[in-house]
Order: structure tokens, then C-alpha cells, then sequence
């Protein structure tokens, strides 16, 4: 112990606030040490630590040195990483500390061996520095640690760039931003020793602070992270919520801020679940309404089959023709129902990936959950699912137009044409009937009728003679350039007696012509019509059994519009003409 003594006399001023090295490199007692550390100086780790304190204590004299050194002893806390070392080097401490006993390190339950820079990376990352030292390698201009650091001539020292640019427009006069003493000319010393210092010290500072962040503390304060703050969107501690930076910002508890953006992700997540379930509905509907429509295209390829058999001479080269336009309407059916598909499989993976880490999200730790939610939470919201067009909405109209369209079989058509008369027991007073009953316009003063339930009172409305409660057919009007006529079907039922409404809820299923525009009478509002050329030929199509009724433009069979309707009851063409300028007529 005489010897521990002599040590401790001879050391340099800042010694005490240091570990004892035992390395024999740096401590005038090196033969005393050399003789009881023999086996110590054998030990790699002991002497990678005394390098670093060496650094330290270089570092610290010349602090010492220029008035600047702290009160704080670095080693009391540096010495706690050397509290694992290897069996050698805990026996010296044991030994050799002047300042205090170390448990010995026999008392410690075996550890497992670890690799030289292992154990000194866990040593050094154990520490963390007094804020006093770290504010003593803190630049006062940018309160970051020094970078290439100098000293001026009132002795305080500056990054070179901090200085600089608080220089940069004057030419004389040159005051010290700490201070505030002026100077005549610019003198700035290179200040290597605290460059060192900075240097270590921010090292050190930065493996604890990593340290902190793991455990859940405040890099700055040390102390736990029960705060969240919304506007920097991370965690804080007690005293950073006080601090000038963090005062006017909205803070709540961590576990407060958790639950709310929990609340969030839940939202998101129920909503995209759903958007994922309304898909798939969509996926199974689309492909069995497909499918449907595939077995009629086949229905109806059996009957062209059936219709050409006694034509086989004749309509040899019509057949081949309608049977292609067949196949290509299937092949494009086919790839419609294939790109839905994939931009439904697409949309359906994204949002599953999107919910998966979603849901790995919400399970997370609060302190690791809150550090991008706003990320997560964004990206969510970015999520715009596009259902596709399905593939029955326009490819249905060409099934259905095909046969319409086929001159060869104008001849099976007219099966279905019917020759229609309009019926003078429904017309309104106002209206004027051909004596062919082919067509109808509007007078000018009610004419003297007899009143009957069937007849129209107040709308100048006529039905036709013949109603419909089941197969297809269709008719063809014309119609004049001048608004103010509309036509299509109604139910028998239909209201006759006081003015009601063209509308789907009436039982009327119509197009009209009104303020010079073309309009679907549908609810709750009329649906405009883009046809791009007058009308003057208009057929309707009645489909009882497939609950249709559909409207083309006789010209080119440009398809106009469609109703979807569940008929329970029989139905007539219906014909309206509420203008003296215009008219209808049935072609026969």
C-alpha cells in the first residue's frame, strides 16, 4: 500500500480525477507496477483503456493547464466501464485503486468471453458524460461540439467557422461573441488540445446518447421519455417540455399521443379492410356475372348455328363473319375479365401489405410505435382504391346490339318488331291522333272526349294498344327536331287521373327531349344524354325476362341508354308530346 501511495503523490495534477493505469506507459511508478502487473500488462484490454487515458489525461492538463478544466472528475464516471473487465485486470483494481475498493470480479457470476474491441466498445459505450464537460467542448455560437475549434484573444474559443461568419462584414472592431470585448484585428489560435478533447468527448456523448435512446431516456436530460410533442413528432422528456424550444408546441403524454394515433391506424385499418371486402365482393360478382354473360354469348352461338342450318348455301359466308365478331367479342370479354383481374389482384396485394404493416404497427412499443406514425398514417391516407369498370357494364350492350345490328337477320327481327297503334281511349283531350293511329301531336284547345279510367286527364300522355308481360320485342319512332316529346314504357298500372311525374317511381321508364337537350327520366334526377347527332329514328328494345329496356339510335344503332327494371306486371309503350311545334310517329 506504500507503494499505491507513492503513486498517488507523483501523479500529475488531474490524476485523481482518472483510473490508475497499470500499463506501465505512463505512470512514473512503472517499475513498482511492472512488478506486482506482470500479468496485467499481458492483457490486451487494460491497454487499449489506458490509451484512452492517456488521451483524457493529456486532454485535461491542458484544461487544467489554461483555467478551464472542470470540477467533475471524468473518471468516476469512466471508471464504471472498467467495472468487467477480464479476471486479470479486476484482480489488479481490486489491488492497486487508491481511491476505493472495486468488487472483485470473482464475485461477479461468470460472463461469456468476449473479443478485445467487443468489451471496450460496452466500456465505452457505458459512459456518459456530466453535461458541465460537454458544455466545456460546446461551441457557444452553434452549441454543437467544436469543429476545428479557436481561440481568440480574450481566451474563448469558437468553431473557425462560427467565428468567421460572425465576423464576416467588419473590418474593425471585432467583438467577442461571448463577452462582448471588442478587439482591433482579428487573432484567431488554433486550439488543437480542445479539438482533441471535442473530439473524444463527442464520441463518448454519442454512444451514450445511443445508449439512452435504447433504454427508453432522454439524450439530452437523461430522463424518461413520458412526453410526446405533435409539432417536432417525437418523443421528449419533463424538461425539454419546459424548455424555451418545446413551450409553444402541443404536448401530451406519451401514452395519451399512443392512443390517439392508435385510434388513427384503427380507423385506416377498419376502413381498408372494408375497401379490401368490397373488392373481393366486387372480384366474386364481376366473375360470375362474366361468366353468365360468356354462357349467353354460347347460348347465342347455338342459335346462329341452328338459324344458318337450312341458310347453309345462302348465308355460308355471313355465317363465318357473325361467328368472328362472336369470337372477338369473347376474346375482348375474356381480356376485359383478365385486366380486371390483375388491377383487382394488384389493389387487393397493396392493401394487404398496407394492413399487414399496419397491424405489425399497432402492436409495436409506444416509444418505437410513435416514431413515424405520421408516416404510416399518410401513406394510409394515400390510398385511393379504384374498382375497375366492370366488364358487363358496356360489353352486355354489344351481346345485346349484335343480333339488332346483323343485316342478315333483319328477317328474324321482325318476329320480334312489332307494329304498333296508339290507343284513342288513353290519349289526353290535347292531343290529335292520326286516323291511321300511327302518330300523334299536340293541339291547341282540349277536344270534347269522353271521360274513361284509362284515359290521360291532366299530362299529355297516349299509350299504345298493345302491352307486354313477357319475351322481347322492339319498336321504332320518329320523332320531330323540335323539343317537347318523350317516349318509352309504362306499367299498366300507371297513374292516369292528376298530374304526375315522368319518373321511375310513376312506373315510367322514358327518354325525352326538353331545353334542347336529351335527358334519361330517371330519380332522383334526370340523367343528360351525350349523343353527338339529332335524333330522328329512335328503336326501343323490351326485354321483359332479362328486365330490360334499352334505346338506340335507329341511324346507327348507336346505343343511348338502358333501364334496368324488375317487371311484376304487364307494360305499354308510352308516347307524350307536350308541344304544338313537334310530334311522334310509329314506324311500321
Amino acid at each position: 500500500m506504500g507503494e499505491g501511495k507513492d503513486c498517488e503523490a507523483k501523479r500529475p495534477p488531474l490524476a485523481h480525477a482518472l483510473p490508475h493505469c497499470t500499463c506501465g506507459c505512463c505512470d512514473p511508478d512503472s517499475a513498482i507496477l511492472n512488478a506486482k502487473g506482470r500479468a496485467v500488462r499481458e492483457d490486451a484490454p487494460i491497454l487499449h483503456l489506458c490509451s484512452e487515458r492517456k488521451q483524457l489525461l493529456s486532454v485535461c492538463s491542458s484544461m487544467k493547464a489554461n483555467g478551464e478544466s472542470n470540477s467533475q472528475p471524468v473518471s468516476e464516471v469512466f471508471i464504471t466501464s472498467l467495472r468487467k473487465p477480464d479476471t486479470a485486470v479486476g484482480s489488479f483494481l481490486e489491488r492497486e485503486r487508491p481511491w476505493g475498493r472495486v468488487p472483485s470480479i470473482h464475485a461477479l457470476p461468470p460472463a461469456p468471453v468476449k473479443s478485445v474491441l467487443a468489451r471496450r466498445r460496452e466500456a465505452m459505450a457505458a459512459v456518459f458524460l456530466p453535461g458541465n464537460l460537454q458544455d466545456e467542448a460546446t461551441c457557444s455560437v452553434c452549441l454543437e461540439f467544436f469543429k476545428d475549434p479557436v481561440s481568440i484573444e480574450c481566451g474563448h474559443n469558437f468553431c473557425r467557422t462560427c467565428i468567421v461568419k460572425s465576423w464576416k462584414d467588419l473590418e474593425m472592431d471585432f467583438p467577442c461573441p461571448q463577452c462582448r470585448e471588442v478587439f482591433q484585428q482579428k487573432s484567431l489560435r488554433p486550439n488543437r488540445q480542445l479539438a482533441n478533447m471535442s473530439e473524444i468527448i463527442s464520441q463518448f456523448a454519442l454512444r451514450g446518447a445511443k445508449g439512452a435512446e435504447e433504454d427508453g431516456l432522454c439524450v439530452k436530460h437523461r430522463e424518461a421519455l413520458k412526453l410526446y410533442c405533435k409539432d417536432d413528432r417525437r418523443s421528449i422528456c419533463v424538461v425539454c417540455d419546459r424548455s424555451r424550444e418545446h413551450r409553444p408546441h402541443a404536448v401530451v403524454p406519451v401514452d395519451e399521443a399512443s392512443e390517439e394515433y392508435k385510434e388513427k391506424i384503427q380507423g385506416r385499418l377498419d376502413f381498408l379492410k372494408k375497401e379490401r371486402q368490397e373488392l373481393l365482393e366486387f372480384k366474386v360478382n364481376d366473375d360470375k356475372k362474366t361468366q353468365e354473360l360468356l354462357k349467353t354469348i354460347e347460348t347465342e352461338r347455338q342459335k346462329l348455328l341452328v338459324e344458318f342450318e337450312g341458310l347453309r348455301q345462302f348465308l355460308h359466308d355471313q355465317e363465318h363473319i357473325l361467328l368472328g365478331q362472336l369470337d372477338k367479342m369473347e376474346k375482348s370479354i375474356a381480356k376485359r375479365q383478365n385486366e380486371n383481374i390483375t388491377d383487382l389482384s394488384k389493389e387487393i396485394t397493396l392493401l394487404n401489405k398496407l394492413i399487414t404493416e399496419l397491424e405489425e404497427k399497432i402492436q409495436q412499443p409506444v416509444l418505437e410505435f410513435l416514431k413515424d406514425v405520421m408516416s404510416i398514417i399518410s401513406r394510409s391516407d394515400e390510398v385511393k382504391c379504384q374498382k375497375p369498370v366492370p366488364v358487363c357494364t358496356d360489353m352486355k350492350m354489344h351481346v345485346c346490339n349484335f343480333s339488332l345490328k346483323t343485316v342478315v337477320l333483319e328477317k328474324v327481327l321482325k318476329r320480334f318488331k312489332e307494329d304498333l297503334t296508339l290507343d284513342p281511349d288513353s290519349a289526353n283531350h290535347l292531343l290529335i291522333l292520326s286516323a291511321d293511329l300511327k302518330s300523334v301531336r299536340m293541339g291547341c284547345r282540349k277536344q270534347e272526349l269522353p271521360d274513361n279510367p284509362k284515359r290521360f286527364d291532366t299530362n299529355s300522355r297516349v299509350l299504345a294498344t298493345t302491352g307486354f308481360k313477357s319475351g322481347r320485342h322492339y319498336w321504332e319512332v320518329e320523332v320531330g327536331a323540335s323539343d317537347g316529346w318523350a317516349f318509352g314504357v309504362a306499367k299498366e298500372s300507371v297513374r292516369r287521373k292528376g298530374l304526375t311525374q315522368f319518373s321511375p317511381e310513376e312506373g315510367i321508364w322514358a327518354v325525352q327531349q326538353n331545353g334542347g337537350r336529351y335527358w334519361a327520366v330517371t330519380s332522383p334526377q334526370r340523367t343528360p344524354l351525350c349523343l353527338g347527332q339529332k335524333l330522328s329514328k329512335v328503336r326501343v328494345y323490351l326485354d321483359y325476362e332479362g328486365e330490360e329496356v334499352s334505346f338506340y339510335n335507329a341511324e346507327n344503332m348507336q346505343h343511348i341508354f338502358t333501364f334496368n327494371v324488375a317487371f311484376r306486371e304487364k307494360v305499354f309503350p308510352l308516347f307524350s308530346v307536350c308541344s304544338t311545334v313537334t310530334y311522334i310517329k310509329l314506324c311500321s
